[in-house]
């Protein structure tokens, strides 16, 4: 009896520092493996449209704060945390409309705490093509640091049989932060009813490794430019209340070599409710609900899982976004229009 005991005591113990190993290597996945992955990216697209394109920088008639905040996979060890902060006003040179901002973009992943912060300048040039539409070239530059808690990190040679994680590793070879420039190009046109945009990020591909070897092929390491396409409509659904009822189907397109990923959605607006559904080409489904009222606008969103990894082993993505858009009168002169159709959530 005693030493059927011993055996299966043994065997838990040895289940147990296999499954610190399996969690372990799926944090050290999360925290490396991401380096040549896709960037951080949020489900409310166009509640903080400042990241989504430096064109939107200055768009509306007042000043702007937008603040997000997003949990991915929630049930997984180590599981992505991202917050986004954008600040953006329009300035006027003459009757020549400008828009002047600052974003911020806050990463975390990885049971290693890999870190990632980019801090952009935007600005954005709005020029009125007729008296409903217009164009919008936006140009953002800054800086990219990312950092990484080495002493968090587990590796192979670490490994006692019996034990588990208690050896020293002779990993040594680290970067535990770096520093890199960052630029970003966008357009967006727009009329009454349409919108049309894309962002190029990533321009100048910054470098993204850790590790202090020479490579023989340097352009593995960079961060791929990433590219989004995206458009869409608003159409009033009942036009005695001035377009407080809307329908606005929306698609967006991004590639990030070798990913690309396809978004399909549609908004329903009943003045203050905006209801969401978009559709992420073989990765999940996502509702959101949107309440906007005078200067404050309250989102959330939650992504159901539809790919192999599943809803029950990642328990989904939550994200919240809150909007403060400060009104401000009109210039005499100005015919730009406060209700530009892109959504708000």
């Amino acid at each position: 009896m005693l030493n059927r005991f011993l055996l299966i005591f043994a065997l838990e113990k040895k289940l147990r520092m296999w499954r610190q190993v399996g969690y372990s290597a799926l944090g050290l996945w999360l925290g490396l493996g991401i380096l040549r992955a896709q960037d951080p990216q949020f489900s409310q697209f166009f509640a903080n449209q400042v990241v989504l394109s430096p064109a939107f920088t200055g768009i509306t008639e007042g000043p702007r704060l937008a603040l997000a905040y997003r949990m991915q996979w929630t049930a997984i060890p180590g599981y992505y945390r991202t917050f986004a902060a954008a600040y953006d006003q329009p300035i006027f040179f003459g009757n020549i409309r400008n828009g002047l901002g600052l974003s911020f973009i806050a990463d975390q992943a990885g049971e290693g705490n890999l870190t990632k912060l980019n801090v952009l300048l935007n600005y954005a040039l709005h020029i009125e093509l007729t008296r409903n539409s217009a164009l919008s070239l936006g140009l953002a530059a800054g800086v990219m640091q990312a950092s990484i808690d080495f002493f968090r990190l587990r590796f192979p040679d670490q490994i006692d049989p019996n034990a588990g994680f208690i050896l020293p590793t002779q990993e040594r070879n680290f970067f535990e932060s770096r520093i890199h420039e960052d630029i970003n190009a966008g357009a967006l046109y727009y009329n009454k009813y349409i919108y049309l945009g894309t962002s190029v990020l990533h321009i100048t591909q910054p470098q993204q490794r850790f590790y202090n070897v020479t490579l023989t092929n340097p352009a593995v390491a960079r961060l791929p430019i990433r590219a989004t396409f995206f458009g869409g409509a608003q159409i009033p659904v009942d036009r005695n209340r001035e377009g407080r009822q809307t329908i606005g189907p929306a698609i967006m397109y991004r590639i990030q070599q070798p990913f690309q990923q396809l978004d399909l959605g549609l908004y329903y607006t009943i003045d203050p409710v905006v209801i969401g559904l978009w559709y992420r080409n073989q990765d999940a489904v996502i509702g959101l609900v949107g309440l906007q009222k005078g200067m404050f606008r309250v989102g959330y969103s939650y992504d159901y899982t539809i790919s192999s990894l599943t809803n029950r082993i990642s328990a989904g993505s939550h994200e919240v976004s809150v909007v403060v858009e400060f009104d401000k009168e009109r210039r005499v002169g100005m015919k730009h229009r406060r209700n530009y159709p892109c959504p708000r959530f």
